[in-house]
């Protein structure tokens, strides 16, 4: 069970949040709000400078004095943000020799920043303002040794060769390739070097592209991301084969239902083993890659998420900022309903009666606390069970108390199973478990059954 509870407030949707690490060992809370950057100052935030957009992306780099800056991608000219203010990169003026090789600062015309990222100290960016399939990328000055984000040369890009007017929506690093999200298809830069010679561009053999450049996040060893259809897990087995498969079958009819618009502004974000794609009505999918499952939650209207001292931060068009919590279940003393509905259960034989005898719920056990649910059954998906309140007391799963038993420190069980007689026959079973009471937290790790199959 996972609440949140209010930590920051400003009068505006905050749409991006950013921590600002410094070389020196400080750090800053950024975030993009009503078309301004903000940093947070105590409990509030103060405005540092204007942006051309709320929709923005951060970037942490070093500038040609090796000082600390924040590159920002906000659909306008590039900017950075120094400590202090906001304002837009000067281009670099190219000296006689740099004019004809690489060539002229193309960054007075790449006026489109959407997004960026860095492979091996370069940066790469979808930032022209009509080629909306191309990439530039930065110089890498010699006498600095390390790549510079104010000169773009004019020879430093190339145009993916996209079909149907396809267009870059997000880049992301993955396994030391650059992987080009597209909305119809996905491509990978291996490679690196001066020139173009240097690089291999492969369209990558997936079933779809990508539509919600947030919902792209590296899950383990792979990278999810949606689609108009489908979650899909990008995978690699070598640098020469890279391909996706879709992890959200169990949940098809659920996108399904969802507008093209609101899957594009899907926010997502990977913490404590679990994948979270929340959309703009609060519905929020979370996938537990331990599991393999998914869970859906209803009111996490998130903008975009923020882990934070391994603690995960939402933010939203209210101008708060959440702080999703472990030890708090209750919203400021009101209950949070929580509701379990299985899938129907036909134990893999549709047509056949069978007598259920027994059921166990296994469940975990909340030191301190006392946990109840109410339960419910639908037999056949006609006819209605209540099993009435059942309820786990602190201490009712323990076997040993606390005591030294060779050597060995027996405490009590976090798990505990309730036995419930059900005695019904049935070709189908459908169980509801509920909850809503304050300060009662709820965690169900399985459901088993005792049956036997009747005879025609």
């Amino acid at each position: 069970m996972t609440t949140w509870d209010k930590t920051l407030y400003i009068r505006h949707p905050i749409t991006k949040m950013y921590q600002f690490y410094k070389s020196d060992g400080n750090e800053e809370l950024l975030m993009a709000s009503n078309n301004q950057l903000h940093k947070q100052s105590g409990e509030s935030f103060v405005s540092v400078g204007n942006l051309t957009s709320s929709k923005v992306k951060f970037l942490t780099y070093k500038d040609r004095f090796v000082k600390d800056v924040v590159l920002v991608a906000d659909y306008g000219q590039l900017k950075k943000y120094d400590g202090n203010s906001v304002s837009s990169v000067i281009p670099y003026d190219p000296s006689v020799e740099e004019q004809t090789n690489p060539g002229l600062n193309d960054l007075n015309i790449l006026t489109n920043f959407r997004t960026f990222a860095v492979k091996k100290d370069r940066i790469y960016a979808a930032a022209h303002p009509t080629v909306k399939n191309r990439v530039s990328f930065c110089f890498i000055d010699p006498i600095i040794g390390s790549a510079v984000y104010d000169y773009f040369p004019a020879s430093y890009f190339f145009d993916v060769a996209t079909e149907d007017n396809d267009e870059i929506i997000e880049l992301k690093v993955f396994r030391d390739t650059l992987i080009i999200f597209c909305r119809r298809s996905i491509w990978a830069l291996h490679g690196d070097g001066p020139d173009l010679a240097n690089f291999q561009l492969v369209k990558i053999n997936v079933p779809k592209g990508c539509i919600a450049p947030g919902s792209i996040q590296e899950v383990g060893n792979n990278l999810f991301y949606l689609s108009d259809d489908h979650v899909y897990s990008l995978f690699s087995t070598d640098r020469n084969f890279i391909s996706a498969e879709p992890v959200s079958v169990n949940i098809h009819r659920i996108l399904k239902d969802m507008g093209i618009s609101d899957k594009e502004k899907a926010a997502g974000v990977f913490h404590d083993n679990k994948y979270f794609l929340s959309f703009p009505s609060g519905l929020t999918l979370v996938y537990d890659t331990t599991l393999k499952s998914w869970t859906k939650y209803t009111n996490i209207k998130a903008n975009d998420f923020l882990v934070l001292d391994e603690v995960l931060y939402f933010s939203t068009n209210e101008g708060f900022i959440y702080r999703f919590s472990d030890t708090k279940y209750s919203d400021d003393g009101s209950p949070i309903p929580f509701l379990l509905k299985t899938k129907i259960i036909d134990f893999d034989s549709p047509i056949h009666r069978k007598k259920v005898k027994r059921m166990w719920i296994a469940q975990k056990q909340w030191a301190g606390y006392h946990s109840s649910y109410d339960l419910f059954g639908t037999i056949d998906q006609y006819e209605l069970i209540d099993f009435k309140q059942t309820q786990v007391l602190n201490g009712a799963g323990a076997v040993w108390d606390e005591s030294e038993w060779d050597n060995s420190l027996w405490d009590f069980s976090e798990v505990s199973q309730d036995e419930i007689k059900l005695r019904k026959k049935a070709k189908s079973l459908q169980l509801q478990i509920s909850n809503n009471k304050a300060d009662e937290p709820i965690s169900i790790f399985g459901l088993f059954f005792e049956y036997q199959r009747k005879k025609p």
